[in-house]
């Protein structure tokens, strides 16, 4: 497919996925059936709500040139408002809660200054919020949504600091003291105790049901993906390094958990790193066990190298540290250099699909300049648009596991995800919103 002819089909697909999720926004449903199961969605989260819908159609309005999206965006946006007041958010969580629609209100306030008074009484509320929730410390272990990017300290604390920069906060704020506050946690959690193991030790108490950790890890685990373990705390920690929160404090401990992360990558005769899903604790130690005979993750932004690879990038910026980088290039690389089936992709979507590593190495080659992580983009779009089928409700459907489809149109498992991918590769200036993806700018 000649390059004018790629951008024409990428144009089209955005614009029929775009048109769906206006329709969404504009009715209670779609005048088309579903041909499969169907998500429906959650409140106004950021993962599957109504947030992350208006923000993809935020986006896919300037850079479709269509007011007609930023309108839907905007109705969507209130409908989000008014679930809050209906079903309050659950919590902090970027992905879940108040962290996840603050986000969006951010990038609807860059088009808008009018939505900064909201984004202002938004942030107090968030700091509130955060400062008062209960959160387990370091100890015997503790549960990934305590800390991790979807639920945890680590995508509040991306926000919260993204906050402060854009509403200029004084250290008297709440959503300041909640930064300082979630910094200082993360630098607990990631310090090891006496016994030399880590407080980001998940046991077996706290696996997600059905997760296969059980009989993977008997005794405990350490999670290594970007969605639920150590690469999003470090890209956590490059947000507050850079944002002057913590003072020196995350430089330093950036240092230390990046170390510990390349020396527990694979060990096997391929070329570039990579890592396992977690590392099992030892029984009776709870010591992380080292990945000899273990397999590498799905070359995924939740597991995998793609977002370990852009955490390691964006710490090796901040640290100023050339060999750091060459590692995070050469984790990226394996990815590229794998057979597609070895890669272990087949939903278009964000957060374990096509749409993920389109981002991931579109985020790449804006940072490194590589024609190999161009061409990787390139092929992943491919992949994105091959998907594409107007017979479904959104165009395109989340493939849950080989075969099984579901339509669903939100954020981070649906179809207003692969729209942003979509508008991102039609207009480099639409890729900014990928900070909310890898929780630091590009």
């Amino acid at each position: 497919m000649a390059a004018l002819e790629f951008d024409v089909r990428t144009a089209e697909v955005a614009r029929v996925v775009a048109d769906r999720l206006a329709m969404f926004a504009g009715a209670a449903g779609l005048s088309q059936k579903s041909t499969g199961r169907e998500s429906v969605p959650d409140g106004s989260s950021l993962a599957g709500g109504f947030s992350g819908i208006a923000l993809s159609l935020l986006h896919a309005g300037e850079a479709l040139d269509e007011p007609g999206l930023i309108d839907a965006a905007q109705a969507l946006l209130r409908r989000a408002a008014q679930a809050t007041v209906e079903t309050p958010l659950p919590g902090a969580g970027l992905y879940t809660g108040t962290a996840g629609f603050a986000s969006v209100l951010i990038d609807f306030s860059a088009y808008d200054r009018r939505y900064l008074p909201s984004l202002r009484g938004l942030a107090d509320r968030l700091g509130e919020q955060i400062v008062a929730g209960p959160r387990p410390e370091p100890g015997e272990g503790m549960p990934v949504a305590a800390f991790d990017v979807v639920s945890g300290a680590a995508g509040q604390l991306a926000v919260a600091v993204r906050l402060c920069s854009v509403l200029e906060s004084s250290p008297s704020d709440p959503i300041r003291i909640a930064a300082e506050q979630l910094t200082e946690y993360l630098l607990r959690v990631t310090e090891p105790d006496s016994r030399q193991r880590f407080g980001w030790l998940t046991p077996p108490d706290y696996y997600y049901a059905n997760s296969g950790y059980g009989e993977q890890a008997p005794h405990g685990m350490y999670n290594l993906g970007f969605a639920h373990g150590l690469p999003g705390i470090v890209a956590a920690l490059c947000v507050a390094a850079v944002g002057g929160i913590g003072g020196s404090g995350p430089a330093e401990q950036l240092e230390r958990i990046t170390a510990w992360l390349v020396e527990n990558r694979l060990t096997d005769e391929v070329s570039g790193a990579a890592w396992p899903s977690h590392l099992r604790a030892e029984e009776g130690t709870g010591l992380p066990v080292a990945p000899l005979g273990q397999w590498s993750a799905r070359a995924a932004w939740c597991y995998g190298a793609p977002g370990i690879g852009i955490a390691l990038l964006n710490a090796a910026k901040v640290l100023g540290d050339t060999a750091l980088e060459a590692t995070a290039v050469g984790a990226l690389q394996r990815v590229v250099d794998w057979a597609p089936a070895e890669r272990n992709i087949f939903s278009p979507n964000l957060c374990h699909g096509h749409s993920g590593l389109l981002a991931s190495y579109q985020r790449a080659y804006a940072v490194t300049g590589s024609a190999s992580f161009r061409a990787m983009a390139e092929d992943s779009l491919q992949a994105v648009l091959s998907m594409a089928d107007e017979a479904r409700p959104y165009v395109v459907a989340d493939e849950t596991s080989p075969g099984e489809l579901v339509d669903d149109p939100g954020f981070l498992n649906g179809a207003a995800g692969v729209l942003l991918a979509l508008c991102g590769a039609l207009a480099p200036q639409a890729a900014g919103w990928d900070e909310i993806f890898f929780l630091t700018p590009a």
